[in-house]
């Protein structure tokens, strides 16, 4: 007789007894901890159901072949997440072969307790001899509303005594709780998924994606919700041996894992916490957004110099052999020619990246170091330079590269301190570096402590502690709209800058930088192949430079919010809001064929677009396509119209306390405030109607005076921007259409 065939009679009999058999250790009877309680249905001896509560949240764990969640009670709402669902198992293991679910019905179970905390630990197998998988659970409860859940999975495999030998075995995993649960209807249900190593997505990322860092960083939690219940329920997996890469939601829902183990071998396939709530997916990135923060050094980031850094929005890599900053036959660098025509071409730099030695190093014996004093004027000719630059107000930034092996033995940190006081450099670039070390900066910090580190790369977190700026390489995700950067959202202090330099196309490069509130990086000249920027798209960055400098007391808020709700399906706003200033960059998704909305399409953003909460007083601009923004109150929320079409596919709508006042007699406009501010004054510009860049015409007092438009020199649009101004930044804004047409908010 086959040995398989009668062990596994063997075990057909033995199954008869073991069926629903329960062994159960009670380290602890019920009790309560904290908030926190639990108890055991009908009692300890023998639980079916195992319930966790405290005064916010009710889990009910169902023991039966498993453990499945029977409830989830959101107490603040009196909602049960579970309605509608059977109990669903928290993991699934199956062999690839076709067996019955395991047959988990050998099951231990045991209390534990923590400070605050109380919980269980469960231990199942199956009792077929074929199947080897012993399951671990722990489930714990605290004061909050977050359910605590690890899972580990080991292949019990040993040899028996006559009927099969050791063996690694894979398993097929699930986890039907996360991926079953069904939350409203179908068709208003969304998923908040992970899509390849660093980025996220809803449902899809054929719409947009949220970037973040590299896969090795914790990931965002996974998100169930419903629009037309408006809650949901969140999985924040904090690690995990699976891969958890999904193309979109209907493979997450369908996805099997594979989990190939040796002999004895346990892995980890979820450690995570589960937690109710309301609304939506935003829920989600409050909690991942926290846990983030909560385990981030910010040492470096609380330096003085930090904030002016985080002001750097322009900069310029300056390949120092290039005809725009090197003047061959004067051998000379032509700062100033150089700095005017950043001004004319782009709005102005913040700073500038100089770069000196690749791809000429290694044709001798030189490094990095040495081939600064083959330029002109060697050091000091460097160190006149940079003056001339501060005196602009332009930082300056060296490089460094690790890479360079030219001389045995140096101290490459002391060599770079060494060149960034000899030229008195703003900061050091990390070529083709994510990371930095404590040495480093202690060297540069030696001879200026006012010195940044900014990396090539995007840093994963452990090395952003150190590095506070870095350039935004993403590729297709910066270069697509409207999609987010999730690191500018979460740790707003860290400096981004977007860059793709062998981009032909830059328009969405530098619409998703305004979008997202991050810098940007000029490079026209890498490494003497010229990629010059047409001039487009030397407007947008010049509209974009003027914009994100003047609101910059809102765009740098040290809470930022991605994707806030809007009232048109395809308008997608991020939200910059402190407490003089809301920035609501907003995009226009077109068609999957490019085209925008029909004239007739009810999806056209024209009317009430956005509902926002802010005092009454509140005046709101477009300051991208210069017109004002309508505004009514409707119960305590204020609605947004946009009184025409956008002409284009953005948006940057702005609002401010109102303090100024314009009136018009005739051809004169009568200017004042309604609270003076110090240090202020107020610009008076008009718009070109072929680049919309704004023409400064005349300046007054920051407490008001008269124009008289016929000194403006108005052509068409005909469009009078009053702007009171402190310290460069806008503190109110009115847009006059004074030969044009004029719209009223009743009409809406």
């Amino acid at each position: 007789m086959n040995t398989g065939i009668r062990n596994r009679s063997i075990l057909q009999r033995c199954f008869s007894v073991l069926t629903g058999m329960l062994l159960l250790s009670m380290s602890i009877p019920a009790a309560a901890f904290a908030d926190a309680e639990i108890q055991y249905i009908p009692n300890r001896e023998n639980p079916r159901q195992v319930v966790m509560e405290n005064d916010h949240v009710r889990y009910v764990l169902a023991l039966d072949r498993g453990v499945r969640l029977a409830e989830l009670v959101d107490k603040r709402s009196g909602t049960d997440l579970m309605s509608g669902n059977d109990p669903l198992a928290f993991v699934s293991v199956r062999q690839p072969w076709p067996f019955n679910d395991v047959g988990y019905d050998i099951l231990t179970l045991e209390g534990v307790q923590m400070e605050g905390h109380v919980g269980i630990i469960t231990r199942h197998r199956s009792s077929y001899v074929e199947n080897t998988f012993i399951v671990t659970q722990r489930f714990t409860l605290g004061d909050g509303v977050e359910l605590g859940w690890t899972a580990d999975v080991k292949n019990n495999s040993t040899a028996g005594v006559d009927y099969r030998e050791v063996q690694p075995v894979q398993g097929l995993i699930r986890f039907p709780l996360m991926q079953d649960i069904a939350i409203g209807p179908d068709e208003g249900r969304h998923y908040l998924i992970p899509t390849q190593e660093r980025f996220f997505c809803i449902d899809s990322p054929d719409d947009f994606v949220f970037y973040f860092t590299r896969g090795t960083d914790p990931k965002m939690p996974i998100d169930v919700y419903s629009d037309e219940t408006n809650t949901g329920v969140y999985f924040h997996m904090l690690d995990s041996a699976l891969e958890w890469d999904f193309d979109n939601k209907d493979e997450y829902v369908n996805h099997t894992f594979l989990l190939d183990q040796a002999p004895q071998d346990e892995a980890r396939v979820m450690d995570g916490r589960i937690a109710p709530h309301e609304g939506d997916w935003h829920e989600a990135f409050r909690v991942f957004r926290k846990y983030i923060r909560d385990n981030f050094d910010f040492t470096y980031y609380e330096r003085p110099v930090q904030e002016r850094y985080r002001q750097r929005f322009v900069s310029h890599f300056t390949f120092l052999y290039g005809r725009d900053i090197y003047d061959f036959e004067a051998n000379r660098f032509r700062i100033d020619e150089f700095l005017d025509e950043g001004e004319a071409n782009f709005g102005g730099y913040d700073y500038m990246l100089l770069w000196h030695d690749y791809p000429r190093m290694g044709i001798d014996d030189r490094d990095q170091f040495a081939m600064y004093e083959d330029l002109p004027g060697g050091l000091e000719g460097l160190r006149e330079m940079v003056e001339r630059a501060h005196l602009r107000d332009v930082q300056v930034f060296i490089p460094y590269k690790p890479w360079d092996i030219m001389r045995k033995g140096q101290n490459h940190f002391l060599e770079e301190a060494r060149i960034a006081k000899a030229i008195g450099a703003d900061g050091v670039f990390l070529d083709t570096m994510r990371d930095s070390d404590t040495a480093f900066r202690e060297a540069l910090d030696a001879v200026n402590p006012e010195n940044v580190f900014v990396s090539e790369g995007r840093p994963v977190l452990a090395d952003a502690e150190l590095v506070t700026g870095s350039w935004n390489q993403q590729g297709v995700a910066t270069n697509k709209m409207p999609n987010v950067d999730l690191f500018r959202f979460i740790i707003p202090e860290h400096n981004v800058h977007n860059i793709n330099r062998s981009a032909r196309d830059r328009r969405e490069l530098i619409l998703n930088a305004l979008f997202n509130g991050t810098g940007f990086i000029v490079w026209e000249d890498i490494f003497g192949e010229i990629n010059r920027y047409p001039w487009d798209e030397r407007i947008m960055i010049s509209r974009y430079s003027r914009i994100i400098h003047e609101q910059r007391d809102g765009y740098l808020t040290d809470n930022p919010e991605p994707l806030i709700p809007a009232l048109h399906p395809d308008l997608f706003v991020n939200a910059f809001v402190s407490d003089e200033k809301a920035v609501y960059p907003a995009y226009v998704m077109r068609n999957s064929d490019g085209s925008r909305a029909s004239r007739m399409d009810p999806r056209r953003v024209l009317g009430p677009f956005m509902e926002v909460d802010h005092p009454e007083d509140w005046r709101y601009v477009d300051v991208w396509n210069h017109q004002p923004i309508l505004s009514r109150r409707i119960g305590d929320k204020t609605q947004l119209i946009m009184p025409e079409e956008l002409a284009g596919d953005m948006a940057v709508v702005v609002g401010m306390p109102a303090n100024l006042r314009v009136s018009q007699e005739g051809d004169s406009l009568h200017i004042d405030v309604r609270h003076s501010l110090d240090e202020s004054v107020i610009h008076v510009n008009t718009v070109d109607n072929l680049t919309m860049m704004e023409e400064h015409r005349l300046e007054l007092p920051g407490s008001g005076g008269s124009v008289r438009l016929s000194d403006l020199d108005l052509d068409f649009p005909y469009k009078a921007l009053v702007k009171l101004m402190q310290h460069g930044v806008t503190k109110d804004e009115i847009i006059l259409d004074v030969g044009w047409k004029q719209f009223d908010v009743d009409s809406y």
